[in-house]
């Protein structure tokens, strides 16, 4: 990839997704307005345990309270919004014991994909998995932190793509939204910006050599590592509010 496209790459990745909306009549709009939100919080633009007024949300997506409601409720059996009574909406914010939980899930569901997909579709899957890690490393390198979380989700999303198992990808599909907002917050650790690509390599290794038990060794124990390295950037985003606090 030329500089002139990593840097338009990480130009478009900058764009904000909680911008006006056109208004569509299908799909329905708040369905929309759902997925501008979700992909707010994913990739970090609303921040977990971060307050959601309908009104300023609506505001910004150029749209009525109306599907912002609805789109809220949506997001809320996603796991994704928190309705406390009297107090308002909040993005979601996993504790420790969520986080384990969530890599429990990961683990049963990741590793049984990645056997499916190796067994029905090898070779595509493969490809998928070599072109999600350049991808990310490419964005790494320009310091593209969004295209680099997108990129780790389609990493692993591409197991699912190829599992043959729509099972599989509709359990996954009902908490992937928590899983990356999760592993987004993770990659603030500088373990997680160190170790992700290695561990994505390392499974693909194993896979291209058709090893299918070392890629799922390898991966659960990628996926194990996220609930330190979750706990790894909270420390280190406190730290850095301290230290603030006490310039400030």
């Amino acid at each position: 990839m030329t500089q002139h496209a990593k840097a338009r790459r990480a130009d478009d990745a900058r764009t904000p997704t909680l911008t006006a909306i056109a208004v569509e009549k299908r799909p329905a709009l708040a369905t929309i307005v759902a997925d501008r939100i979700r992909d707010a919080i994913v990739f970090g633009e609303l921040g977990l345990g971060e307050a959601v007024s309908e009104e300023r949300l609506a505001s910004m997506l150029g749209v009525s309270r109306t599907p912002v409601r609805e789109a809220l409720t949506l997001l809320q059996l996603q796991g994704l919004i928190d309705v406390r009574p009297q107090r308002g909406s909040f993005v979601f914010q996993p504790s420790k014991a969520d986080i384990a939980e969530l890599c429990q899930f990961r683990v049963l569901v990741e590793t049984g994909a990645l056997r499916l997909a190796f067994a029905s579709d090898r070779a595509v899957t493969l490809k998928e998995l070599q072109m999600a890690q350049d991808a990310l490393a490419a964005a790494e390198d320009v310091g593209d932190w969004v295209s680099a979380a997108r990129a780790d989700a389609d990493f692993h999303g591409a197991l699912f793509r190829h599992c043959g198992n729509r099972v599989f990808v509709q359990a996954y599909d009902l908490i992937a939204g928590r899983i990356g907002a999760a592993r987004f917050f993770a990659r603030q650790s500088e373990v997680s910006k160190r170790r992700t690509g290695a561990e994505h390599r390392l499974i693909i290794k194993h896979f291209a050599r058709g090893d299918v038990d070392g890629a799922a060794d390898v991966l659960t124990g990628h996926i194990d590592a996220m609930s330190e390295r979750y706990a790894g950037a909270q420390r280190a985003m406190q730290q850095a509010a301290k230290t603030k606090a006490e310039q400030g």
